[in-house]
């Protein structure tokens, strides 16, 4: 049955790929912009303003939405979560990471009525499957050190700090920050420079995984194109995500990158 999905939208491909599957399916579509957003055939663009939630609850309940999806990246302010996460009913300093967001989603629901759903949810072609997604095979040396980067990325999502590692063999030289997945990468890459890494015989490997804590309806761990050309870039030679709980992003262009630049992408489950 079609929806009416209201689209909570950031910054990134992410948007227009969730945008399209729904109208595709038949689903009247609303767009509440929290980053710029183009202008798109058959959906309604309203504005967002993250400092004034309630006029995005608003929009919702006004367009009769069924479903809300969160997608696209947001950089946000401790000023801005300790906003949105009063607007959800926590108290001062109380909890900002994907605690709060389990409350703001839980907030959507209760004031509006509809169901807040994954991303994945509207486009299942978004979801990494186990096995190799593009590029090179990988040696049995490369999957053990893309197991224990997996390992090692759930283990700093459970300090909810990010969901990102990279190890060089199998030590865990970089985990990923509030600067996100490109910030790490230029960290690598500047490690690697200087001769602090990658002068080994291990691979640098990226992994991707979902924090323990975290709810699987926002912020999965993505990779697209530009995630293999700036990891190429810093030198790593595998890419691994977890299979099931990651999305895959423009997989034709990333399939041609990760050709283009010998990167090995796989998705892998936590335990192997």
């Amino acid at each position: 049955m079609p929806r009416r999905l209201s689209v909570l939208a950031g910054s990134g491909a992410l948007v227009s790929h969730v945008v399209g599957a729904a109208l595709a399916a038949g689903d009247d579509v609303q767009v509440i912009g929290f980053a710029p957003q183009p202008e798109r055939p058959g959906a309604t663009l309203v504005a967002g303003d993250l400092t004034n939630p309630a006029n995005a609850i608003a929009a919702i309940a006004a367009f009769r939405s069924s479903h809300v999806v969160l997608a696209g990246a947001l950089s946000l302010s401790d000023r801005q979560r300790e906003g949105l996460a009063g607007f959800a009913g926590g108290a001062a300093g109380a909890a900002q990471g994907d605690a709060a967001l389990s409350s703001v989603t839980a907030a959507i629901e209760k004031l509006t009525g509809a169901r807040v759903i994954g991303a994945h949810e509207v486009a299942a072609d978004l979801l990494a499957a186990t096995g190799t997604i593009a590029g090179r095979a990988t040696t049995d040396v490369e999957l053990a050190a893309a197991r224990q980067g997996l390992l090692a990325a759930r283990e700093i999502g459970r300090l909810d700090l990010g969901q990102a590692v990279v190890v060089a063999g199998r030590r865990v030289v970089a985990a990923e920050d509030v600067g996100g997945t490109d910030d790490l990468l230029q960290r690598v890459a500047a490690h690697r420079a200087s001769g602090r890494i990658g002068d080994g015989t291990g691979t640098l490997v990226l992994a991707k995984a979902t924090k323990p804590q975290q709810p699987l309806y926002v912020d999965l761990p993505a990779i697209g194109p530009d995630t293999v050309t700036n990891a190429a870039a810093a030198g790593i030679g595998v890419i691994v995500v977890e299979a099931g709980r990651s999305l895959v992003l423009d997989r034709t262009a990333l399939a041609a990158a990760a050709e283009r630049h010998g990167v090995a992408v796989i998705g892998l489950g936590i335990d192997g």
